[in-house]
Formats: C-alpha cells, structure tokens, sequence
C-alpha cells in the first residue's frame, strides 16, 4: 500500500520489519523488537499529521489553534486535527479547557492513541513500559496506529479535503517501481 510521503513509508516499514522479527519468536532481541514496533508506528502516525497539515496548507492555522507552539508534538497535532475536521463544537484556541477535555475525545476516536504516545514519550525520556513492550502489545498498538492513520485520511475524504498518499516502499528506499 502506498504511503503518505517517504518518511511515512520508510516509518511504518521498520516497525513492519521488527515486528516480523518479534515473530520470529527470538527472545534476547524481543523487547528492543517491541520497543521498535510500537515507537515506529507512533512516528509513522506523526509523519501522516505531518504531512496532512503541509498538503493542506494549514500550518499557520495549525501554529495559531497550539497559542503560537513552535514546535508541536504528536498529541498537540492530533487535537489540532480532531477540533479542524471531528469535533461537532470547534475551539478557536489549545487553552486549558480544551486540553482538560480533548484527552477523552481522543481516546474514543483514535483507540490506542493514548497508550502509544505515552510509551513513546516514556522511550524518550530513557523508560521502557515492560507492560506494552510484549508481541502482543506491539502488534495490537501498530494494528491500531495504522487505523488511526486510515481514520486520518477517511476524515479528509469526508469533509472534502482528499489527500492521496502515493509513496510505495521501493520507491521510498530509491528504487523504482
């Protein structure tokens, strides 16, 4: 399946790639495998916003709803997109009521959301979730960011903003097709 852009095929290939090694059932490399599934597929769901936002044209926009943040994390652009394209009551601005009351809005949109950017923001600062980092989990928080990211762009198709993604794997890694 074609992906959004390079980053997002390459992305959600590794995490492709380390689950088939998680599958094959090493135990020495099976943490670090599920650590490289789970965190992968929270950046292929980043690139994905990434991208949206750059195809739209609403950075700006983007910039001005997150109070001027320069430079926004996955959960920040995540609530930009559910207020611009889901929420039946739109905010004009990310203030602490929002923020307060997005979490919940999130998590029932986008299942598994929440657990991926919590052990991806717990890798970043150095802690391993031993709970989430099991073939079992990783399989079922990349099944659900790859849903997140078919939710995404089914969002866009229905409010009017299509964006294709075109990139296959091979022409990712610089082949062609």
């Amino acid at each position: 399946m074609p992906e959004a852009n390079v980053d997002a095929s390459l992305l959600i290939a590794i995490s492709w790639q380390a689950l088939g090694r998680l599958r094959s059932g090493e135990k020495q490399t099976r943490i670090s495998n599920c650590a490289v599934v789970i965190v992968f597929a929270a950046f292929f769901i980043e690139a994905n916003l990434n991208h949206i936002v750059k195809k739209l044209g609403k950075k700006r926009e983007m910039t001005a709803f997150l109070n001027g943040q320069k430079y926004p994390g996955l959960r920040d652009k995540l609530a930009w997109f559910y207020n611009e394209f889901v929420a039946r009551k739109r905010s004009h601005h990310a203030d602490k009521p929002f923020k307060k009351r997005i979490g919940a809005s999130l998590r029932r949109k986008y299942p598994g959301f929440s657990a991926i950017h919590r052990f991806r923001n717990n890798l970043s600062h150095g802690r391993i979730d031993l709970s989430k980092a099991t073939p079992a989990h990783a399989e079922v928080l990349r099944r659900q960011a790859k849903g997140i990211v078919e939710s995404l762009y089914r969002t866009l198709e229905e409010n009017g903003h299509p964006v294709r993604r075109t990139v296959w794997y091979n022409v990712a890694i610089g082949k062609r097709p």
